[in-house]
């Protein structure tokens, strides 16, 4: 009796392994159709050339010159000052058509400039562009 009582074990686990392995072969992952590329625009990001750059200009005071080689459309350029503490500063804006896309920035001042480390933090229509540094003696 023991003999019958293994066979029909092992044929009733044979069993619900073949229907659980024709349950599983059945199932197919969700497809999604991809996304028609039909009149989508193509990402025209915003590019500064190299030779934008923070230097110290007349006087002393940090200057930023940034010229941008593709600019999709007018808008704003803006310049976040932080000093060498960290904290910002200032800040700046400028209007930019397509066809005059150069700005210059001067550290305002009424800041007071002190020894350390100076950024220059550059965005155009709230997406960062990129950040100047400058050591000031």
């Amino acid at each position: 009796m023991a003999g019958g009582r293994d066979r029909w074990l092992g044929r009733t686990v044979c069993s619900v392994m073949v229907l659980a392995l024709l349950a599983l072969s059945g199932c197919r992952p969700l497809y999604l159709p991809p996304v028609p590329n039909d009149g989508l625009p193509e990402p025209h990001p915003v590019r500064l050339s190299s030779e934008s750059g923070l230097t110290l200009g007349q006087g002393g005071r940090p200057t930023l010159v940034v010229d941008v080689i593709d600019l999709p459309s007018a808008g704003w350029l803006a310049v976040q000052w932080f000093g060498p503490k960290g904290s910002e500063v200032a800040s700046e804006s400028a209007w930019l058509e397509q066809d005059a896309a150069r700005a210059e920035f001067v550290l305002p001042a009424d800041v007071d400039l002190v020894g350390g480390e100076w950024r220059a933090v550059v965005s155009f229509g709230g997406r960062l562009l990129r950040q100047y540094l400058l050591a000031v003696p």
